[in-house]
């Protein structure tokens, strides 16, 4: 929250217990901070988030996205069920859910604590392994066998005092951005293992329409070293509609944002990964292979609209 994103967040913040101290410490951050009821955001205080959203979001000038930081005895999927409910359903859209681990403390945990735990990871689209540098590579690996077998999709991301680059996060990519770069973000604080974080990037981007059922197809099998993704896309099920795409973790969502109007229908994704996480070549062969070609049979979709209008077309 710190880094010059140029997002204007809403950041709600819950605390287990009398004294909300977790809020105290969101510090030099311009925007909206709501402190909710003591508590576990999933089950005591669901209406006091009900409302606080509803609060942020219809102000006259409302944030660009929410934050919700929960107790960490919370179930994360209570809380993303919130934004079912109708009085937020068309008004907030759930971007990801990311836990953070205590990479130290996460092999001790015992009964409860432990179930608790699997309950946050196997709900996570990204998983901040945090506190790295406090154990050893062997150690580091068993942890890591842990949550792959809890979580087999999601992306992990290893850090050091929690610190991981906003743009990896909640998706501040920039569509524009042209051709591969490696960008480094090196994590404040001492480490036994000089520990740096590297991400590389990668765009694409196409003229000619794209076929939906491909498109899925190549971003459910996607490598585990790529975590964020980003674009504009134009699909042939529905040539008139730009199509917004948003990848985060093992969460992936497609929505409309509106007719292409004089705009040049185009396609432009870009993606963020681990160092050296990204087989250029692989990637470029896998979205070519997205172009549709106008086959029905492989998408229903298509079927579908093209039967609507020419329905339309007859009626008139």
């Amino acid at each position: 929250l710190s880094e010059n994103h140029g997002i204007r967040a809403g950041v709600l913040v819950n605390d287990f217990g009398a004294i909300n101290i977790d809020a105290r410490l969101v510090v030099g951050v311009e925007g909206e901070t709501v402190n909710l009821a003591n508590g576990c955001v999933c089950c005591t205080i669901r209406d006091d988030l009900v409302a606080a959203c509803l609060g942020l979001v219809q102000q006259p000038h409302p944030p660009d996205m929410l934050i919700i930081e929960t107790s960490g005895v919370s179930d994360p999927v209570q809380v993303a069920n919130t934004f079912l409910m109708p009085e937020l359903q068309n008004l907030l859209s759930l971007n990801s859910i990311l836990t953070v681990v205590d990479a130290e403390q996460f092999p001790r945990l015992q009964k409860d604590e432990a179930d608790l735990a699997r309950l946050q990871v196997e709900a996570a689209d990204m998983v901040v392994l945090n506190k790295v540098d406090l154990i050893s590579n062997a150690d580091l690996n068993i942890v890591k066998t842990k949550i792959r077998k809890i979580s087999p999709l999601s992306r992990f991301i290893e850090a050091l005092y929690g610190q991981v680059p906003m743009d990896l996060l909640l998706g501040n990519v920039r569509s524009e951005a042209e051709g591969a770069h490696t960008h480094t973000n090196t994590s404040a604080g001492n480490s036994d293992r000089g520990h740096k974080h590297a991400f590389s990037t990668w765009s694409w981007t196409c003229d000619r329409p794209l076929s939906l059922p491909r498109l899925r197809a190549v971003f459910e099998a996607l490598p585990d070293t790529v975590y964020r993704a980003k674009g504009i896309v134009n699909i042939e099920e529905l040539p008139n509609y730009q199509i917004i795409l948003q990848m985060v973790g093992k969460r992936t969502n497609l929505s409309d944002a509106g007719q292409w109007g004089t705009e040049t229908p185009r396609s432009e994704i870009v993606m963020i990964a681990s160092n050296n996480g990204i087989d250029r070549d692989a990637l470029q062969r896998a979205f070519d292979g997205c172009i549709g070609d106008g086959d029905e049979s492989q998408s229903p979709i298509l079927r579908l609209t093209r039967l609507l209008a020419t329905n339309t077309h007859e009626a008139h």
